[in-house]
């Protein structure tokens, strides 16, 4: 698999995982996969394994690529076995591997995860979504932000993570960039918020000001697949509502 970098995950752990985990310097947290959520995670991991293996298929003299990958899954079916890829077993009990970090340094963890999609209901038994969206920018390498307006008191409660993140080192490098796109929708987007965006290093802001043709009012949140996060070294995508 490709390599392991320090961040958060929600991966199903298999024998090359811990193998990668045991040779680098880093701690790893694994977290037990209870069995209501069992079957779905090992059926996307088995579902993930088929897309592999399918275009792992080429084309013979004889047939097409197509028709050999449907050849494939028809004697896949009929056998139910396929012979397993070394390194590749899934260890038991099940774990999913959380985070990758220096020593002794947990970082603090979302609740819902990276694997699941999650409706945030702001109800007894949800996750707070600031919770989540703090915990998963500690880890992040990009944030992309597409909000209809922006606020001061929006700002204020994620500004210290987002100057943390954004804070650059001597040689002037920082953990992550940031991309902001609002609009002035509705007259609600405050210009001091604006300016402490900006005033962010890698922070690029850019506002839409034609509020009355385009009438943006984006409410989404969108995070990428597991699969892509170790690499892409960390890679978040998040676009919500401030």
């Amino acid at each position: 698999m490709d390599e392991l970098y320090q961040g958060v995950y929600d991966l199903l752990a298999t024998d090359d995982l811990h193998q990668q985990v045991d040779e680098s310097l880093l701690e790893a947290t694994f977290e037990k996969i209870s069995e209501a959520n069992l079957p779905e995670r090992l059926a996307t991991a088995l579902a993930e394994r088929l897309v592999q293996s399918l275009n792992g298929i080429r084309a013979t003299k004889t047939s097409k690529k197509a028709e050999e990958q449907l050849a494939w899954v028809n004697q896949l079916l009929a056998s139910l076995q396929q012979p397993p890829i070394p390194g590749n077993t899934i260890i038991s009990p099940p774990q999913a591997l959380r985070a990758v970090h220096p020593r002794r340094l947990k970082p603090e963890l979302p609740a819902i995860g990276l694997a699941q999609p999650w409706l945030f209901t702001a109800g007894k038994d949800s996750p707070a979504l600031l919770h989540e969206l703090q915990a998963e920018l500690n880890s992040c390498n990009h944030v992309d932000i597409l909000v209809s307006f922006i606020t001061v008191s929006g700002v204020r409660k994620l500004l210290d993570r987002l100057k943390a993140i954004t804070a650059t080192d001597g040689q002037g490098r920082s953990q992550a960039t940031v991309r902001v796109l609002t609009t002035t929708y509705t007259g609600a987007t405050d210009q001091k918020a604006l300016n402490q965006l900006a005033g962010l290093p890698n922070c690029e802001v850019r506002v839409s000001l034609g509020g009355r043709r385009t009438r943006l009012h984006a409410k989404a949140w969108l995070r990428p697949v597991p699969t892509k996060i170790h690499k892409q070294k960390g890679y978040f995508s998040c676009w919500f509502t401030v």
